[in-house]
């Protein structure tokens, strides 16, 4: 069994994993963005980029392609994460904490959000939380843990 830091550490590992795609898919965009308004451009015959100008949009472009497989490779280490976390959520026994800790670690909700949604009491929440990082099994949803 893991401590409590590590069973903490290992249920947001979803949602820490989810915000750092999000930001590769931001930097994505952007970039997405410089590149899109200068092609129009090319694709026309015109020669609006030359020089060391030009070089740097064939390194925005080969940084536009590495960004894409980065942000593809982050997203399967999302599934990967939210399915050992799902995992380890549905082997608790309670069905209202197996709620409390979807809302918590998939959704991202607080506290407050979560007792409005369940219609429950957020002392009583945090107890039951506390007593689910007991119980949650990170060896049986993280074999390699």
């Amino acid at each position: 069994m893991k401590n409590r830091t590590e069973t903490l550490e290992f249920l947001r590992s979803y949602q820490t994993q989810l915000h750092e795609a999000r930001l590769l898919s931001e930097q994505l965009r952007e970039l997405e963005e410089v590149v899109t308004r200068i092609t129009p451009y090319l694709n026309q015959g015109v020669q609006v980029v030359r020089g060391p100008n030009l070089h740097k949009l064939e390194q925005s472009v080969e940084r536009l392609e590495a960004l894409r497989g980065e942000l593809a490779q982050k997203l399967d280490a999302v599934a990967q994460a939210q399915a050992r976390v799902v995992v380890a959520i549905e082997l608790l026994e309670d069905e209202r904490t197996r709620q409390m800790m979807r809302a918590r670690y998939l959704l991202g909700k607080t506290w407050v959000e979560i007792g409005q949604m369940l219609d429950m009491d957020e002392r009583w929440l945090r107890r039951q939380h506390a007593r689910a990082l007991e119980r949650i099994c990170v060896e049986e949803a993280h074999p390699e843990a």
